[in-house]
């Protein structure tokens, strides 16, 4: 399959990255956008 972002990460957030959304999620609350900003190379 062809995506215009090949470079995107796809599947689970490794344990890393749910510690980091957990961290930030309780500094910025549903600022979703916001959060995914600190997580290159996955989407909002």
């Amino acid at each position: 399959i062809n995506y215009l972002r090949p470079d995107f990460q796809r599947g689970s957030f490794s344990s890393q990255e749910a510690a980091l959304i957990i961290e930030l999620h309780s500094i910025l609350g549903n600022k979703w956008a916001q959060i995914a900003k600190h997580l290159p190379g996955r989407t909002d």
